[in-house]
């Protein structure tokens, strides 16, 4: 399915984030991390809660956990979310937000036994400024634990409608995406790819026993669509039906495209295939011959403060 390329905000807080993870690989990694040992947890750009939400379980019984992000909106959801998901008493006193900014973070160092982020690193412009004040209020021996993705590689996986595509079309359909996230990267707005250097910037950062996990959990399409996860994957091309570009903003794309190195003429020619690669994605799926295994690389990565 084509993804969208909008900014962090609401239009990447959808249903489908609520299938982002299998509850026994979260169970496996919270093992391998020791959560249970855990007596305080920092989720830095927590957004809507989806991640420390799903981790505040398996952390110790009377540990603490703090939400952190720059916008006041997420933090008041955030806290709705888990309000809704443990009731008094079970996070009562436990559980607190914060507003504050990622790379200059009003939290005084070595504080948190695990300090952890998910898709924050690969918005910020200087994201290994946001490692190193994730690591400077981890306490010693503490752990530091980032989610992100491999999203260059995501925005080229391949369903049942490639076939139909001829070489030339893929392969200029890659650097238009190359130049896209070069060019975002060019003008301060993330590495959405962050995930694949997470391992140096560890390891360039100081940390130790640095491991490396893939996240499980594939987003399949195939017909007849009916299952809650694959209606929470399909939910945004309802509003892309209306849209005269489809899932994408002709304006922010064309800045990264330029910005990347790309011509004005290469924009409007791909501008107009991915047009028509939506279009007929729909009909597909309108008409139940579109299928996908919907495999996307997100990394977790973890290392050690000394």
């Amino acid at each position: 399915m084509t993804r969208g390329t909008e900014e962090q905000g609401s239009a990447w807080f959808r249903d489908q984030r609520d299938y982002w993870w299998n509850e026994d690989f979260l169970a496996l990694l919270a093992q391998r991390w020791r959560l249970c040992d855990v007596e305080s947890l920092a989720d830095i750009g927590c957004g809507l809660g989806h991640w420390s939400r799903l981790l505040f379980p398996y952390l110790s019984p009377d540990a603490r956990l703090l939400g952190i992000d720059r916008r006041l909106e997420w933090i008041q959801r955030a806290r709705q979310s888990f309000d809704d998901a443990y009731p008094t008493p079970v996070a009562a006193g436990k559980v607190a937000f914060q507003q504050s900014d990622a790379t200059a973070l009003a939290i005084c160092s070595d504080t948190f036994d695990v300090v952890t982020c998910q898709t924050l690193l690969m918005h910020l412009a200087e994201p290994f400024d946001g490692l190193k004040e994730m690591i400077r209020i981890t306490k010693p021996q503490g752990q530091v634990i980032c989610v992100e993705p491999s999203n260059l590689f995501n925005m080229m996986s391949f369903d049942s409608l490639t076939p139909e595509e001829d070489t030339e079309t893929l392969v200029k359909s890659f650097e238009f995406w190359l130049r896209y996230q070069r060019g975002r990267i060019a003008l301060g707005k993330g590495d959405i790819s962050i995930g694949e250097l997470l391992p140096g910037m560890f390891a360039q950062a100081g940390l130790t026993d640095i491991r490396v996990y893939l996240r499980d959990t594939a987003f399949p399409l195939y017909p007849p669509y009916a299952d809650p996860e694959q209606s929470a994957t399909l939910e945004p091309t309802h509003a892309w039906k209306t849209s005269a570009t489809g899932p994408w903003d002709y304006d922010q794309v064309r800045r990264y495209f330029l910005a990347g190195g790309g011509s004005a003429t290469m924009l409007d020619t791909q501008f107009s295939t991915l047009r028509e690669q939506s279009q007929r994605q729909r009909r597909a799926l309108s008409e139940g011959r579109y299928s996908a295994a919907g495999g996307a690389i997100v990394y977790l990565v973890c290392g050690r403060k000394p």
